[in-house]
């Protein structure tokens, strides 16, 4: 079987295997969501004028006086199709509201990821190059209190210092009152770049730091010590004293054989933080009242409105599935010894 066809067969057992992660996931998120306290109808109606005869009404109008299984196939049934159901708070369709707050948390997420992995490596490769050394030991203990840190924690933090303290940065949300971006692609901050609305770039970036900042620490600070720590190994081996007593000086050796086998490790745990910079958005963004799909849940599951968090979480998982398809296919590309 050749290289092609080989990557053609693993890919499709990944595929596989996400849609069979995506159906238990649907079903377990599909229970949990009837098993949280509260109750939609009791949410929609209010609980003291409500009466028996419009409770009941109300039930079988949102099909919930259906059997667990009958109203979990009827959901997968139209989300095979593209259909997430309607909000039950505001009748919306569920979909475009989510792909709508989904561009704010992918813009943030993208910074943020951004932000982590180049403090992470720059610290990491420092770390190693410079090991038991002053930078090296303040850099990993910076990193460890920057793991052990809850993220709402560090938020508030950052709040108080640069927004309260010294004024330097806005508190919340995305962008100011006064602030119009003409929509082009539905992201913001691209937006006001393709149209050349620098103001509003800016802006849109001095919203964005705090909130990428206290999302991009903690991943930062894991890829830091597992950068120095895979440094570290590769540095032994034998082919990096071969390279050095063929006359490489140390800088190429480590840009042309060390870094680039040291990373193999690394793109796994940046695969892997993707899942955290997720689920570090929802607190985020619930800190900073940033406008994006983690705030939009939370505030559907203090609601009880079942269909907005199914779907939001189907979306989030989706991501994940297909940044690991995308780790497993960079290992390839970093190592032709990788077979995938």
């Amino acid at each position: 079987m050749t290289g092609n066809a080989r990557a053609l067969v693993v890919i499709a057992q990944r595929l596989v295997n996400a849609v069979i992660v995506l159906l238990v996931l649907s079903v377990l998120i599909f229970a949990f969501m009837r098993a949280i306290p509260g109750d939609p109808v009791l949410n929609l109606l209010g609980e003291e004028e409500t009466t028996e005869e419009q409770y009941e009404q109300l039930r079988i109008e949102l099909g919930l006086d259906q059997p667990f299984h009958v109203q979990y196939w009827g959901w997968m049934s139209r989300v095979v199709q593209g259909d997430f159901g309607r909000s039950l708070q505001t009748n919306e369709p569920v979909l475009p509201v989510i792909w709508e707050k989904l561009k704010a948390t992918i813009e943030l997420a993208l910074v943020a990821v951004l932000f982590g992995t180049v403090l992470g490596v720059s610290a990491g490769i420092l770390s190693a190059v410079r090991r038991d050394t002053l930078f090296d030991s303040g850099a990993m203990v910076v990193s460890l209190v920057g793991i052990s840190i809850p993220v709402f924690w560090m938020g508030i933090i950052l709040i108080i210092i640069f927004s309260v303290q010294l004024d330097l940065l806005p508190v919340s949300g995305m962008k100011s009152f006064f602030t119009i971006i003409t929509p082009v692609t539905g992201f913001p901050l691209l937006d006001a770049m393709l149209t050349g609305n620098w103001a509003a770039v800016q802006d849109l970036l001095s919203h964005l730091v705090l909130p990428a900042v206290t999302l991009g620490l903690t991943p930062a600070a894991l890829i830091a010590r597992t950068t120095r720590a895979s440094m570290l190994e590769v540095i032994n081996e034998d082919y990096v004293k071969a390279g050095l007593a063929r006359g490489l000086s140390f800088n190429q050796t480590l840009w042309r054989h060390i870094l680039r086998n040291a990373m193999i490790p690394v793109v796994t745990v940046i695969g892997l933080e993707i899942g955290v910079y997720l689920g570090g958005s929802i607190v985020t963004e619930t800190v900073f009242s940033w406008p994006g799909l983690g705030r939009y849940m939370i505030d559907a599951i203090y609601s009880n409105d079942y269909p907005v968090v199914q779907g939001a979480v189907l979306v989030y998982a989706l991501i994940v599935v297909t940044v690991s398809l995308i780790v497993d296919l960079t290992y390839a590309a970093l190592d032709p010894r990788v077979k995938l």
